[in-house]
């Protein structure tokens, strides 16, 4: 019964497969006007560009970015036209936010002490003298699953031997 259903789960697979390459196949082939067969292909990507045509083609020199703005929390950065046509703008601004000031390094954690572990971490050097010379970090412990594994690996073992 197992192989009438595994052999028409194969056949099943088998006819879909071949109905979905006629019809790629059918996708790729068109007809040109004196009736011959034709051999389509799209490279990807190249959608845009047909349509524009190389005219509309702007590539740009990319500048410096600029320092950080506190105020907005922003920098920015001037293209300029290296080469298009006249529909291409001469330059462009465009704008990121900033990487956050405070920067630290990252010490290590505490032992567990009431289920709770600390790190004090230090600033790094040319962050913004504005931000804390040191965090201090706090997170939970986890329980102690490991031990009680064991432990009840272990009167598992202790139970088959018969040594309780």
């Amino acid at each position: 019964m197992k192989l009438w259903w595994s052999l028409i789960l194969v056949l099943g697979i088998a006819v879909s497969m071949t109905a979905m390459t006629v019809r790629a196949e059918s996708d790729l082939w068109e007809e040109d006007d004196d009736g011959n067969e034709v051999l389509v292909r799209t490279v990807r990507g190249t959608k845009e560009r047909a349509s524009s045509g190389s005219a509309g083609l702007c590539r740009y020199v990319k500048g410096q970015w600029s320092e950080c703005d506190s105020k907005t929390n922003m920098r920015q950065r001037t293209l300029s036209l290296k080469k298009g046509d006249k529909t291409c703008e001469q330059t462009k601004i465009i704008q990121k936010k900033c990487k956050k000031a405070c920067r630290y390094d990252k010490g290590t954690f505490s032992a567990c002490v009431n289920m709770v572990m600390t790190r004090v971490d230090n600033i790094k050097p040319n962050s913004d003298p504005s931000c804390d010379p040191t965090r201090r970090i706090t997170k939970r412990c986890k329980p102690d699953a490991v031990s009680t594994k064991k432990i009840a690996k272990a009167d598992r073992a202790n139970r088959k031997s018969g040594k309780q």
